[in-house]
């Protein structure tokens, strides 16, 4: 099988990131292809970034159609042009946000998502309504780190989702903590180990859920909602 990874932001070291554990993860017989967007903001940490980043991406979905991809992953937590992607898509196309709040609500009672900044709590706590996983949210708490920093410094960066996630363990009442971030990558079982909890990386979550997908032949349905859209 051939999946298609998108960064939706232009950063090439979260991209490089992103690969790397991918690669560690995949299938041997899995084709992996990681791609970041060009033109697109360097992070995603707004609802205009999500806007700025959507175009691009879209072309690398059909891009990923016509070379022929068996599934397409939106490797970002806001999960940007997601349903447009669907739309535009004959194959498979999962969001890493949707796909891991979901998986939480199976393996815990109530879930915590870590989000880099305290701006995009509002934003987390609309998608999840979105996503009909709303009854299960202990709590959106924030690291106070950008996403770029995220990326960039792996010792703050497990430090602060150790703190935040215990907090959110010890005051939330969370059983499964979600990071909300692609460039979180890879710190979810050092996490885990540490508080005896559920840590999802959503990425990584997402790609072996992907490959399962792809394997059992399921993809989202082309009639009503992701109906590709009539030409003008």
């Amino acid at each position: 099988m051939k999946i298609t990874v998108i960064n939706p932001n232009s950063s090439e070291s979260m991209t490089e990131h992103i690969h790397a554990e991918l690669e560690r993860i995949k299938r041997p017989e899995t084709e992996l292809v990681v791609l970041c967007t060009e033109g697109a903001p360097p992070a995603i940490q707004s609802a205009t970034d999500v806007a700025l980043a959507t175009p691009p991406l879209l072309e690398l979905v059909r891009r990923a159609n016509r070379d022929k991809s068996d599934a397409v992953i939106i490797a970002c937590f806001s999960d940007p042009g997601l349903e447009a992607a669907r739309e535009q898509s004959d194959i498979l196309v999962l969001g890493i946000q949707e796909t891991s709040v979901h998986v939480a609500c199976m393996l815990g009672h109530r879930y915590s998502i870590l989000t880099p900044l305290k701006a995009r709590i509002a934003s987390k706590e609309q998608d999840v309504r979105r996503f009909k996983v709303e009854s299960a949210l202990a709590s959106v708490r924030a690291l106070g780190m950008t996403v770029a920093e995220t990326d960039a410094d792996p010792m703050r960066t497990k430090a602060r989702v150790l703190d935040v996630a215990r907090q959110a363990m010890e005051v939330d009442g969370a059983e499964v903590m979600v990071l909300g971030c692609a460039g979180m990558i890879g710190y979810a079982k050092d996490v885990e180990k540490e508080l005896g909890i559920i840590i999802i990386d959503p990425t990584t979550v997402a790609f072996k859920i992907c490959e399962s997908f792809v394997e059992l032949g399921v993809h989202h349905c082309k009639k009503g909602l992701y109906a590709t859209p009539l030409p003008h």
